[in-house]
């Protein structure tokens, strides 16, 4: 009977263990901008965006903004980015910025890119949709640490769902899973914060 109490101590032991490990290493604790000062400094990023227009990473300084790539003819994840999208520029104060990179800018020119932002009801004046080179979007997905894959023989062009919140400051602070609703609804509570919070930094 002792050696049972025992055992049935010790499985209760270890179920306390591995539940607070499990909060200690919890993959979206780690990347809340609740949780998170600052994971890396975005660079000043200076592109295309929709208009035509030259745009610059750095003209969202003092202003928290949300970052996501994609491309217009995308029939995988991109569609349901840029919904989430959508529904962040309702959720989100109108000083938080939305700012799409293309992967794919030997399509997407900026007529295609605002075509793209008009029929998703994007607010031009604080969702932006950029485009370049191809050297240009690769060093942007390299800065802000997306992964994409170029299509080739073998495999079609892919890329990272993952959105950034990016503070005033120009640092990321939270990375999210653009095709999961409760992880964007976690990304528009942490941009609102930010906005709130005034200076981006997790308040004390």
């Amino acid at each position: 009977m002792k050696n049972l109490r025992f055992v049935l101590w010790g499985m209760i032991v270890l179920a306390m263990v591995g539940i607070v490990v499990a909060k200690v290493f919890s993959p979206k604790q780690q990347q809340s901008a609740t949780d998170v000062k600052e994971l890396f400094a975005v660079p000043d990023i200076r592109l295309t965006d929709q208009d035509g227009k030259p745009f610059s990473t750095e003209q969202l300084r003092g202003r928290p903004w949300i970052a996501d790539f994609i491309f217009t003819s995308c029939a995988g994840s991109c569609p349901i980015m840029t919904h989430q999208m959508t529904e962040l520029q309702k959720k989100t104060p109108i000083d938080v910025n939305l700012v799409s990179f293309t992967v794919d800018p030997e399509h997407d020119t900026p007529p295609i890119l605002r075509a793209y932002g008009e029929g998703n009801h994007a607010d031009f004046s604080r969702w932006h949709f950029l485009t370049g080179t191809k050297k240009d979007m690769g060093d942007a997905a390299y800065a802000m640490k997306i992964s994409v894959h170029p299509a080739d023989k073998d495999f079609a062009l892919s890329h990272s769902d993952r959105f950034l919140l990016v503070n005033q400051t120009g640092h990321v602070v939270g990375a999210y899973e653009g095709i999961s609703s409760e992880d964007v609804a976690r990304l528009a509570a942490d941009a609102a914060k930010l906005a709130a919070n005034g200076n981006g930094r997790k308040s004390s």
